[in-house]
């Protein structure tokens, strides 16, 4: 329908025309909405779901993290406290011969070298796995070396102690280290999967949020238009009545009535100021 023959429209059959298709609107909505809420049901469940399977798998890495960390951690005090329990032999002369690749400097200069590259690549899989592995080197041969002595002297005993609880410690480093790579995998996919659901269980909320606003739009503009056409379009035609009569219409009063009230708000021109700074 053009600009004309709607202009030729008596106001009656313009509003039964709008009143119409509002009306069918509110029939064929409903329908939609219903589709639309169904499928967010079941999209909300499959996205809690998910969440839950993610969160729990993170809580567990996030476990296996600690596991593997503090179980470093012991490893590597002890190691250092065999370290200085060694010292102690040989100050108090039960080492005889120091051999020069167990001098406690060199044993420091190894560890220092260790935790330094743990620190600078913190996160990183393979120097997790590369610190324990070397960890592992490091008090296989001390516990050789100890093997070696046939002194079964207290200080003896108690530095291959903490060798042996060392490597021990350093055995449940590498199976948190081991289970936490077993992980990276599941956890990506659970991820993922959230992600994927949690987008559809939005789209559909979104898609459900809309239709029940064109619904609500709809329903109140039946209301609007058969009240008019109930009880007259008087107040509609006021507008058109005073345009007919040469006067401005709404909108154009509205659009007046902002510009005035935008140059009464801004603020004045500075006065023009002579030399002395006194208002000419």
């Amino acid at each position: 329908m053009g600009p004309e023959e709607l202009l030729e429209m008596t106001p009656a059959l313009l509003a039964k025309s709008i009143l119409h298709r509002r009306e069918r609107l509110a029939e064929t909505i409903p329908e939609q909405l219903d589709a639309r809420q169904e499928e967010l049901r079941a999209a909300e469940p499959l996205a809690r779901g998910a969440k839950e399977q993610r969160d729990a798998l993170n809580a567990k890495v996030a476990n296996l993290k600690k596991e593997r960390n503090e179980a470093r951690k012991n490893a590597q005090n002890l190691f250092k406290e065999a370290g200085v329990l060694r010292e102690n032999i040989s100050s108090s002369g039960g080492v005889k011969v120091a051999n020069p690749e167990w001098a406690k400097s060199k044993l420091d200069d190894s560890l220092k070298a260790l935790e330094h590259e743990l620190e600078t690549n913190s996160g990183n899989h393979k120097t997790e796995q590369k610190f324990i592995e070397e960890m592992k080197s490091l008090i296989r041969k001390h516990e050789e070396w100890v093997e070696k002595r046939a002194d079964n002297q207290d200080e003896y005993v108690q530095m291959k102690t903490r060798y042996s609880d060392a490597r021990k410690q350093l055995v449940l480093a590498e199976k948190a280290h081991q289970a936490l790579l077993d992980h990276a995998s599941e956890n990506e996919y659970f991820h993922n999967t959230y992600l994927e659901q949690e987008a559809h269980r939005r789209r559909a909320d979104s898609r459900t949020k809309r239709l029940a606003q064109a619904l609500d739009s709809s329903q109140r503009g039946i209301e609007h238009w058969q009240k008019h056409i109930d009880e007259g379009f008087d107040a509609l035609l006021v507008n058109a009545k005073r345009v007919e009569n040469g006067e401005q219409s709404s909108a154009a009063r509205k659009k007046r009535q902002k510009r005035t009230t935008k140059e009464d708000a801004r603020p004045p021109k500075n006065s023009t100021k002579n030399q002395r700074g006194e208002e000419e």
